[in-house]
């Protein structure tokens, strides 16, 4: 899969904006476009103060923890015409300053707004104009005391192209040209379905001059299955057993990716080892399938990859099942 357009959804709170330092730095060496948009749904009330105020630093104020507060939605409450139009208008404004800082940063950019619900029409879009990467942050306005965005859960759960969730970065402002991916991460689990993360990490990998690191993680239930197989060969050193085969793995998984790789067998479980490598390695990226299956451990979104993504303090780029039809 090549990334060839990225589709970043904003709804004007600050604390969204700031994916937009980690969508640069993978549009400017990848060359490119990124099309911003806004949904605006005219059943939300809310306090125009808050959101679209394009000279707001996005960034640094934003706490990752907190997020943004709700649209107030009175009960029976109905949004005028004028109202709807307004807030439009406040969010055309908004992504146009957005795209101006990114066409500074020599990025292709270009905005549209419409009316609809974000729960749906961002998916929409993304099939209708042939996105191939769709940019989040794991937190928006809508959010309130969940881990996840509800907008952004639904799009991670229901995009048929890979989409990335970064954490806001609070010493990063959104028109920075400093950050740049050091390291690539891909988390397998030994399945294939866990592979198709190989193409979309190896294309970051290489444009952007980073490593390439492959997890292994042997630990946790995959541990836990390995010595339930190997039970009955009395004298055997199974954990050594297991480490063999999975560098072997590593290694096989290293020719498909077609460029060098960092390759890492963890003993921890897979979460504590995505999440470990990542913090340990500078400006980091993880890869992860939504879906990945083997005899020895199963991943789901909800599962392992579900965890890292609400608890990575790196970006992740999650790449579906569905992909597979793509290549």
């Amino acid at each position: 899969m090549s990334i060839s357009g990225i589709l970043v959804p904003l709804d004007g709170a600050g604390i969204a904006a700031s994916v937009l330092p980690t969508v640069a730095s993978l549009a400017r060496p990848i060359r490119t476009s990124v099309h911003l948009t806004a949904v605006v749904d005219p059943q939300k009330l809310e306090i125009p103060t808050l959101y679209y105020q394009p000279n707001v630093d996005s960034s640094a104020d934003s706490d990752p923890s907190k997020p943004d507060s709700a649209p107030l939605v009175a009960p029976n409450a109905q949004v005028t015409e004028a109202a709807a139009n307004q807030r439009i208008e406040r969010a055309r404004v908004y992504l146009g300053a957005m795209a101006s800082r990114l066409q500074a940063l020599g990025i292709e950019s270009s905005y549209e707004v419409f009316a609809g619900d974000p729960m749906t029409d961002i998916v929409q879009l993304a099939r209708r104009k042939r996105f191939s990467l769709i940019a989040l942050s794991p937190h928006s306005r809508y959010a309130i005391g969940r881990g996840l965005g509800s907008v952004t859960d639904r799009v991670l759960h229901s995009s048929p192209i890979p989409v990335l969730v970064a954490p806001p970065l609070s010493d990063t402002p959104p028109d920075s040209s400093d950050l740049a991916i050091q390291s690539v991460i891909v988390g397998l689990d030994g399945s294939r379905a866990a592979e198709l993360a190989l193409g979309t990490a190896a294309q970051v990998a290489k444009s952007c001059n980073a490593q390439l690191v492959l997890l292994r993680a042997i630990g946790g239930r995959a541990g836990d299955a390995a010595w339930d197989i190997g039970a009955e060969r009395v004298g055997r050193n199974i954990e050594a057993d297991f480490r063999g085969i999975a560098m072997r793995y590593l290694d096989e998984a290293s020719e498909q990716a077609g460029m060098p790789t960092t390759t890492i067998v963890g003993g921890e479980d897979e979460v504590t080892e995505i999440l470990g490598t990542a913090e340990n390695l500078p400006s980091s990226l993880i890869v992860l399938a939504s879906q990945g299956q083997s005899g020895l451990t199963k991943w789901r979104l909800g599962s392992v990859t579900d965890r890292v993504v609400r608890q990575a303090t790196r970006p992740v780029i999650v790449v579906p099942p569905i992909m597979t039809s793509r290549r």
